[in-house]
């Protein structure tokens, strides 16, 4: 199974209105401010993906400066630890402080580890912490006798998996080592492109023309995703910005033909595992295929999410990321927040 129906619903027959979208962001910001900032005793609340450093980065980004103090975060990592409050901050002391610990977590991956710390020393300008992060995911990606490719693996409470998407595994890590091609040889430069594609080429699942990715490399069907953290729409989302090659072309349009044709999340209008996530997808195709389709399949996912809002706080998993993914549908504008962008 390619998909699992029951994660996804019909696409709404609402057509593309900027000037809905506009009256939704000033909205969600209006709403977001007059909550004031998260609650100081949730756990993740000082975190970019759903705590106070987000909320603030992404007020700031929509146009409305707010003084919320910056909280600690939870452990070293870029989604809910200090490598994630400081790029929200721009502190590099504070970013420098705790960029070691994220780059020797054993969850290596985006949201934990060296992927994390390395988006950020990129945003930060920072090349001597961007260089040991690449350090460690070079050395930490080995190859698998039963995926017969190069993965990364992740392990935390004496346990270990191989995740391939964007959230936690191979597309996440590799999406960071991409985004800082310039600090590589061109050795790494070609052997890079090259393990990313055997791997996704050697785990994809496929039905007719589309493609999706499990998990991990030990998941069964039943736990099939289409989403931003795991399954297609992060593969785009991770490696559409990546050099041409026309074997990683064909994985990202059959990619997003699946996630146009799964349909939006059901019940979830945000960017991590919803909606908004999914649509964004479409976009970096617009960008890299040229083709304006995929404009149009962004904007009508966009109105699909707005009527799944819910009120969720967050950047990842809330309002706020909505809010943003509405901008870049009005601007074409392809980058995602606090990774492509700070």
């Amino acid at each position: 199974m390619i998909v699992n129906p029951e994660r996804h619903e019909p696409l709404s027959r609402t057509s593309w209105n900027e000037r809905l979208a506009r009256f939704a962001i000033r909205d969600i910001v209006d709403e977001a401010i007059e909550g004031g900032p998260p609650d100081e005793e949730a756990e993740y609340g000082g975190s970019v993906y759903e705590g106070v450093a987000g909320e603030r980065w992404a007020l700031a980004l929509l146009g409305k400066q707010v003084d919320w103090p910056w909280r600690p975060g939870h452990g070293a990592g870029l989604l809910d630890g200090e490598v994630g409050v400081a790029l929200a901050a721009g502190d590099r002391d504070r970013f420098r402080a705790a960029a070691a610990a994220s780059i020797e977590d054993p969850w290596n991956d985006i949201g934990a580890g060296a992927a994390g710390a390395l988006v950020a020393a990129r945003l930060l300008d920072d090349d001597e912490v961007a260089r040991a992060a690449i350090g460690r995911l070079w050395a930490t990606w080995s190859f698998d006798a039963k995926a017969r490719a190069c993965v990364w693996t992740q392990k935390w409470d004496d346990r270990s998996e191989q995740f391939l998407g964007f959230a936690h595994g191979l597309v996440g890590n590799a999406y960071a080592l991409l985004s800082t091609i310039r600090l590589q040889g061109l050795e790494h430069q070609r052997e890079l492109i090259e393990r990313v594609v055997d791997a996704l080429e050697r785990t994809a699942i496929r039905e007719g023309g589309l493609v999706n990715w499990l998990p991990t490399l030990g998941s069964d069907g039943d736990d099939v995703r289409v989403q931003w953290c795991h399954g297609a729409p992060g593969v785009v989302c991770g490696l559409a910005g990546a050099p041409a090659h026309a074997r990683l072309d064909a994985l990202l349009l059959a990619a997003g033909e699946l996630a146009w044709e799964a349909g939006p999340v059901r019940g979830n209008a945000y960017l991590c595992h919803g909606t908004a996530g999914n649509g964004w997808a479409f976009l970096k195709l617009n960008r890299r295929m040229r083709d304006p389709k995929w404009l149009g399949r962004a904007r009508r996912f966009a109105m699909h999410a707005l009527e799944q809002r819910a009120g969720g706080r967050g950047l990842w998993d809330g309002d706020l990321g909505l809010a943003l993914y509405l901008r870049a549908c009005i601007e074409a504008d392809v980058r995602w927040p606090l990774l492509d962008v700070r």
